[in-house]
């Protein structure tokens, strides 16, 4: 039964080589199992200076754009309108993210902090005004996918099984395009699998579980006394996954909770577990209905 996740990881370590050797400048154009290869950095950063969500939003970051080209100490190249799930935002510059051996840094060159504080002093001439007080620094918009029916965000169900997860490395700056495509080798071996891009982190799942699947189970620490809440797999089929699967791996290798001792030697060294997780669109239910709660206890005051 463990042979199917251990024949995922070692794909997932095939994979993550090839994706290296792009990043190192390879010119090849096909990917593994006929997939493209991506570019050997997807993510370039700037700064968001005003993200608009009106109707007129468009109108309104062209406007800003334009003003934003004036600014002395501004290029007017590096300014750009660009749209995504959050509406239509300006942004500003172009940064390279440094990367350690365990994902990302702050360091960005060029540096990011002088362009960003020239951007959030602005105001409109005659008021007090400043339209990117909250401008930060985030990736460009510009990546797009080659299944984005395989994207998490917008799956129905409950709760998915978190199975990988990869991130940029001073080595290799395609984590999007590897998570995309372990998911596609994953689904070539009958596994219904799922990609989900956060800010720093690209993560794999498999199945969708209803509600039900997980249990939350009050347990006492025996040394401490304390009553935990431990969330448990009751699901057949989620506790089927997490039996093909169960290890959460990262950039395709094993990583391992260790417990040391008083004395600091090493006693347990656990893999990381596979774990459930509420998938986005639940969780954004639930967080709509917490708000709305919110706002009714409020209103009874």
């Amino acid at each position: 039964m463990l042979r199917i996740g251990k024949l995922a990881r070692d794909v997932a370590l095939a994979l993550l080589g090839s994706v290296v050797i792009l990043a190192a400048g390879c010119a090849t154009t096909g990917g593994t199992g006929g997939w493209p290869a991506r570019a050997a950095d997807e993510e370039i950063w700037a700064v968001r200076c005003i993200t608009l969500t009106t109707p007129d939003r468009m109108q309104r970051a062209n406007t800003y754009a334009e003003a934003l080209k004036k600014v002395a100490g501004l290029k007017p190249e590096l300014v750009q309108v660009l749209s995504d799930e959050d509406g239509t935002a300006v942004f500003y510059g172009r940064y390279r993210r440094g990367y350690g051996p365990t994902g990302g840094s702050e360091r960005f060159t060029p540096d990011h902090l002088r362009d960003m504080e020239l951007i959030r002093s602005l105001r409109f001439a005659g008021a007090d005004v400043w339209p990117f007080l909250l401008a930060s620094l985030d990736v460009l918009p510009t990546y797009r996918s080659a299944h984005p029916e395989w994207n998490l965000a917008d799956v129905e169900g409950y709760w998915s099984l978190h199975v990988a997860v990869f991130y940029n490395t001073a080595t290799m700056r395609s984590r999007r395009s590897a998570a995309e495509q372990y998911c596609a080798l994953l689904r070539q071996q009958g596994e219904e699998a799922y990609y989900h891009h956060g800010p720093v982190h690209s993560s794999v799942y498999v199945g969708t579980y209803p509600k039900e699947a997980v249990a939350d189970v009050r347990r006492e620490n025996p040394l401490t006394g304390m009553v935990q809440n431990v969330a448990r797999i009751v699901d057949p089929r989620m506790l089927a996954a997490q039996q093909r699967f169960p290890t959460s791996t990262e950039n395709g290798h094993t990583m391992y909770e260790i417990r040391r001792g008083a004395d600091g030697a090493v006693q347990e060294r656990t893999p990381t577990p596979s774990f459930p997780v509420i998938v986005p669109k639940a969780q954004r239910q639930l967080e709509q209905a917490a708000g709305r709660s919110a706002r009714a206890a409020l209103a009874d005051r």
